[in-house]
């Protein structure tokens, strides 16, 4: 949501935020701050954990019990608290906050639903009808059993219209725009030396920042793989997990615990990944292709999608072995085809308005809710 947020303020409107301290990105200046919750503490064994196979019907019952449930209920709470201390003009909120979403419309506050689930087929009606039911009713607004008060006002995809679901479309109420990274422009020890070197390929592994503590010894598996190919490869595995610890040695592999996804990109001809949306669309941002390695949420619907669209494989995390990671990353490398389908889902990217360009909406929103 910070693309919406920069351009609203540089548009000459004030900004404040709802949420845990450690999520919150100081980098724009939030005009104002309401803190929620308290922030989970960081995992100190820095383990990979215990790699589970991806279970696609616990995810929904995870969306309908946890989101559309408990943590909607102390989200309408937080919410509601925020606006009518500061009494907004508009709230700008993600897909999964149905506690904001319920908590703007009891106020009469215009809402922005934000999409972060890049396929658009996680959240399904039947597992949130129930839970979003339950807490409307207990803060007096009217039945909605289809859920289109949730996607009544706005809603804004920052994905290209390619990559979603076709059997889960956009609203009408929705408008899609360039998604764009995280602004860095400082120099990084790690690109430097992947951008440098006599290898003629480079690869970018990560598996983001939540599955990376239940990968078990996917690390492992990939680098092995990786590492011998004529190709130097950046590995980043997360702020809680040490380096050190995959023990992975060769000249052509580097492993960090974080390193900018904007600023690794631009060197990049494969990524291998987890497929979180994030991860996904910031490579096909760049047209870079993408081997996909499913652990849960919304990544095997993303996996799928990156196939359909000839832009990158997947492959099974639980069964992979590092000669497999090997010919398949040699493959990628080489097809023509993979790069085309990775290129075309830029060019549509690039032809996507930008965030500011929506900004008359937001305004036109705002005046309503006045």
């Amino acid at each position: 949501m910070l693309p919406i947020a920069r351009a609203l303020r540089s548009a000459g409107h004030a900004v404040g935020v709802c949420g845990q301290a450690a999520n919150i990105d100081g980098a724009i200046g939030f005009d104002a701050y309401f803190p929620c919750g308290s922030s989970a503490p960081s995992p100190t064994s820095e383990s990979t954990g215990v790699l589970a196979s991806p279970d696609l019907d616990h995810e929904f019952s995870v969306i309908g019990t946890y989101f559309a449930g408990t943590l909607a209920a102390r989200r309408f709470d937080h919410v509601r608290q925020s606006i009518d201390s500061w009494a907004p003009d508009l709230l700008v909120c993600d897909e999964m906050d149905f506690g904001a979403m319920v908590a703007a419309e009891q106020a009469g506050i215009p809402r922005v639903v934000v999409g972060v689930i890049a396929s658009g087929a996680l959240t399904r009606i039947e597992h949130i009808r129930n839970p979003v039911a339950k807490l409307r009713a207990v803060h007096g607004l009217r039945d909605d059993p289809g859920c289109t008060e949730l996607t009544r006002d706005l809603v804004v995809s920052p994905f290209p219209q390619s990559f979603r679901h076709p059997d889960f479309p956009l609203p009408a109420t929705a408008v899609s725009i360039r998604p764009e990274s995280g602004r860095d422009t400082g120099r990084h020890a790690a690109v430097d030396w992947l951008a440098t070197g006599t290898e003629p390929g480079r690869v970018y592994l990560t598996l983001g920042t939540i599955f990376n503590t239940e990968s078990g010894d996917l690390f492992l598996r990939v680098l092995e793989g990786l590492r011998r190919l004529p190709v130097r490869v950046l590995a980043t595995v997360g702020v809680n997990i040490d380096p050190a610890s995959i023990s992975v040695v060769a000249d052509n592999v580097r492993i960090e615990r974080f390193v900018p996804q904007s600023a690794v990109l631009p060197h990049c001809d494969l990524v291998v990944n987890h497929a979180g949306s994030g991860s996904v669309i910031g490579a096909l941002a760049r047209g870079v292709p993408v081997i996909a390695l499913p652990l849960g949420a919304d990544q095997e619907l993303n996996a799928e999608r990156l196939t359909a669209l000839e832009a990158g494989i997947t492959l099974d995390p639980i069964t992979l072995t590092s000669d497999e990671i090997h010919g398949s990353a040699l493959s990628t490398l080489a097809s023509d085809s993979l790069r085309v389908g990775a290129q075309r889902v830029r060019e549509e990217i690039n032809e996507m308005r930008s965030p500011a360009a929506i900004v008359a909406e937001l305004e036109c929103l705002m005046g309503r809710g006045r």
